[in-house]
């Protein structure tokens, strides 16, 4: 396993101060707030050793109410709001400076055969023809701020081949569409709880971002504010992320300061592992 992914794991690995209630330690990438993927990952990390232990997590939805702060800790509170026969409903208050700053509600189910039927994986190049993202971090750099650039193009614990690369300082006009191959920059234990939070970390990262693409506009340009509003994901089938999986994402819609995103992720031979659904703020003042 590389440094970079032990970290990463490491951080998903809660102290259990309470019954039902954790603590997590923050992750700084170079920003005061803290990245909404590693929320929803310590959120579901949080949840899944409270759930009984004859389910599988199968879905998640998460509200963020307020910025965290990456110089502070997270409390976890977890709460179990319906165990019936087949199906646990848990949800997690995250709290920091004794306010929450996020709400995630998560849904466990014993496993079971049933119908089966996917959407086909789109047609993109293979990883192997894209440019690997933490390359072209590198050449971004210059634009970077001196206080953040070594964050900016640090080692991090995914491999990531991204088809629409835009310039986070000055945007320019791509298809509202993502395509972004991934895999573990290392590799991670073969234990599907492990995989599942390491998924939802990951699966923040391109979302609303794919809602610029038509516009013109990079998230970190003069006069641009993004954040986060909900994040939802709906885990599908079992998958192994020290293998190549695809995240596609279609932003189809933006409208009143917010843009709306849908992914799904497939594994390299076209087996659709899970979906994902954000919505943002996404708002342009050219006066800034």
């Amino acid at each position: 396993m590389s440094q970079i992914l032990n970290q990463l794991i490491t951080l998903l690995n809660l102290e259990k101060i309470d019954d039902g209630l954790f603590r997590g330690n923050s992750q700084d990438l170079g920003f005061r707030q803290v990245f909404g993927g590693q929320v929803v990952a310590q959120a579901l990390s949080a949840a899944i050793q409270v759930a009984p232990k004859d389910r599988r997590l199968h879905s998640c939805h998460a509200y963020f109410l307020s910025p965290g702060d990456s110089q502070y800790p997270i409390i976890y509170d977890v709460e179990t709001l319906r165990d019936g026969r087949n199906f646990s409903a848990l949800r997690v208050k995250a709290i920091q400076h004794n306010k929450p700053i996020c709400h995630v509600t998560a849904s466990f189910q014993v496993p079971e055969q049933g119908f089966e039927h996917q959407n086909a994986m789109p047609e993109v190049e293979p990883p192997e023809a894209l440019i690997d993202e933490s390359l072209i971090m590198q050449k971004l750099s210059a634009y970077v701020p001196e206080v953040i650039r070594d964050k900016f193009i640090a080692e991090r614990p995914f491999e990531v081949r991204t088809k629409y690369m835009n310039n986070p300082f000055q945007g320019q006009i791509f298809p509202p569409k993502q395509f972004s191959w991934f895999r573990t920059n290392g590799t991670a234990p073969i234990d599907y709880r492990i995989q599942q939070c390491l998924l939802a970390y990951f699966s923040d990262f391109h979302c609303i971002l794919t809602a610029l693409h038509p516009h013109g506009k990079g998230f970190l340009q003069q006069g641009m504010k993004v954040a986060t509003i909900d994040h939802s994901i709906w885990f599908h089938r079992p998958f192994d992320l020290n293998h190549w999986h695809l995240h596609a994402i279609e932003s189809n819609n933006a409208f009143g300061g917010r843009g709306l995103a849908r992914g799904q992720i497939f594994s390299q031979d076209g087996k659709l592992i899970a979906t994902t659904q954000q919505e943002g703020l996404i708002r342009y003042n050219d006066s800034l």
